[in-house]
């Protein structure tokens, strides 16, 4: 429980982070960004159930990749934190796709601010993953 409210404290700062960052992510208010960050972890947590699977046969196939031996080392290295960034990314990006049609006070101008915001949501779910464990 106490890591589900952090996890909704840190998405409502970073929304409304986001939103004085990155021109084209509007966040009406901060009532808006705690909305959104409840929104956004529920359907995160939901999406994580339907990605794990996704993440296992990953880490299958990059295991099968860490025998040749230029991949190997590169894979050995950074192929936790690829696969965690690039499943967070594109959850990221669906996410905020859809609150931005189900939600009236927020709104993103296009697809290539999604992509920023993503981005970002995705660095600081990785670091989040790294430093709460």
């Amino acid at each position: 429980m106490t890591g589900a409210l952090i996890t909704v404290g840190v998405n409502t700062l970073a929304f409304y982070m986001i939103s004085e960052m990155v021109p084209g992510f509007d966040v009406k208010s901060k009532k808006t960004a705690f909305m959104m960050a409840i929104a956004y972890s529920f359907l995160a947590a939901l999406a994580w159930l339907v990605a794990l699977p996704l993440s296992i046969t990953l880490a299958f196939v990059f295991a099968i990749l860490a025998f040749i031996p230029l991949i190997g080392p590169l894979l050995s290295g950074a192929g936790l934190f690829i696969t965690t960034f690039g499943l967070l990314f594109g959850i990221s990006f669906g996410l905020l796709l859809l609150i931005d049609r189900i939600m009236d006070d927020f709104n993103m101008r296009s697809k290539t601010v999604a992509v920023i915001a993503s981005v970002m949501l995705g660095l600081l779910g990785v670091l989040m993953r790294v430093f709460l464990g």
